[in-house]
């Protein structure tokens, strides 16, 4: 009997913990196997492309006769690689590996959604050149012989197995209370920021600004740059004229009251050269060191390319340092500078708590999220 999109993935997933990585991937040519491990170690960075490569081969696995390459239903021949990774793959990797999984779909992401086939002149623009070449000759490879699928999706699962404890040991090296991880604790906040409230709660944008402020409060008496800098008390996020008085979300002033450093925050929207360009309108007439833009979105840009080039067009008229991210990312940054990172449990559930009791966008049910979160996560009543 024919195996399920589902039981292909865990069986794989099965196999490749049974089993020695160096049996699963012996037999594997030298070139295969550099390849599964340069897409693996850009996987924080680049999931969308793990998730692309998962998908391709569970579907191989699933329908042989399928050209995977041809990743949409619009190509002749063509299947839907995007519906089967939202209902199968991203799914998975939430369950199993969530520093890895994508919030809905791989296929979001500009660079490969384009309708055009994963072939070796797929023109998608992967910023990471080995990574985009091993990505595209994997495909390649698993099109010419179907037999190769089965092999080099438990190869992947192991692979994927022994880097996630070496990511988590980024983080081990600071203990907190209840042998409580920094990696835990940043698992806890990014699923509160990412709960689906649903369509009735609002203010859930403000979340990812009160994690952020909640960090600089640990971070600044700890890291020398920030000595006697200021941080600005948080604007009300339902004031009318709060963004007249600030340059971001967060500021940061010297002691003279000049901005230092400011933050601007973006929740579910991708990074975009624009978004650059009103930055630079903001603080062109000040002597401000450093500007962040941080979103919540994954992929973290629209066009990384436009972007950079927007930033290296200001930065031949303004000293100022203009630096994009993620939250997620940002927060792993900042935590590994703090001294006490389990205090971050507190100082974001007393900002929470502070910005509900003002009436300032957070609701009664992001609190309530919070403390389950707390609780399942953490282990913290």
């Amino acid at each position: 009997m024919p195996q399920t999109p589902i039981e292909i993935i865990e069986s794989a997933y099965e196999h490749a913990k049974r089993e020695p990585l160096k049996t699963l991937l012996s037999g594997l040519s030298n070139e295969s196997v550099l390849d599964l491990k340069i897409i693996v170690d850009n996987a924080e960075t680049q999931k969308a492309v793990l998730g692309v490569i998962l998908t391709s081969l569970a579907y191989k696995i699933f329908e042989p006769r399928q050209d995977i390459r041809k990743h949409q239903e619009g190509m002749k021949g063509g299947y839907s690689g995007r519906t089967f990774d939202t209902k199968y793959v991203t799914p998975f990797l939430k369950s199993r590996f969530p520093h890895f999984a994508m919030a809905e779909s791989a296929w979001l992401t500009r660079s490969l959604e384009q309708p055009r086939p994963f072939n070796l002149n797929f023109p998608g623009k992967i910023r990471n050149k080995a990574l985009k070449t091993a990505f595209l000759k994997t495909l390649d490879q698993v099109q010419a012989n179907s037999n190769l699928a089965s092999r080099l999706l438990v190869a992947r699962m192991g692979l994927m197995l022994e880097a996630a404890p070496k990511d988590d040991a980024l983080f081990a090296k600071v203990q907190v209370a209840g042998s409580i991880t920094i990696a835990r604790i940043i698992d806890a906040i990014s699923q509160h920021i990412r709960y689906n409230y649903g369509k009735g709660v609002v203010g859930t944008a403000r979340l990812p600004v009160l994690a952020i402020y909640s960090v600089y409060n640990l971070l600044m008496p700890d890291v020398k740059r920030y000595s006697g800098k200021i941080l600005l008390p948080l604007e009300s996020h339902t004031s009318p004229d709060s963004r007249s008085k600030s340059l971001g979300d967060i500021d940061v002033n010297n002691s003279d009251n000049s901005c230092f450093e400011s933050v601007e925050i973006k929740h579910n929207k991708p990074i975009t050269a624009d978004m650059v360009g009103v930055a630079y309108r903001k603080f062109k007439n000040t002597t401000i060191d450093r500007y962040y833009i941080l979103t919540t979105s994954e992929p973290n840009f629209d066009n990384y390319e436009a972007i950079t080039q927007e930033i290296e067009k200001y930065k031949k008229v303004h000293s100022c340092q203009i630096i994009v991210n993620g939250v997620v990312p940002s927060l792993k940054y900042y935590m590994r500078l703090v001294s006490n990172p389990h205090d971050i449990v507190d100082e974001y559930t007393k900002w929470l708590e502070f910005e509900y009791q003002r009436a300032s966008g957070i609701k009664r049910e992001h609190l309530r999220v919070w403390q389950e979160i707390r609780k399942d996560v953490l282990g913290i009543k």
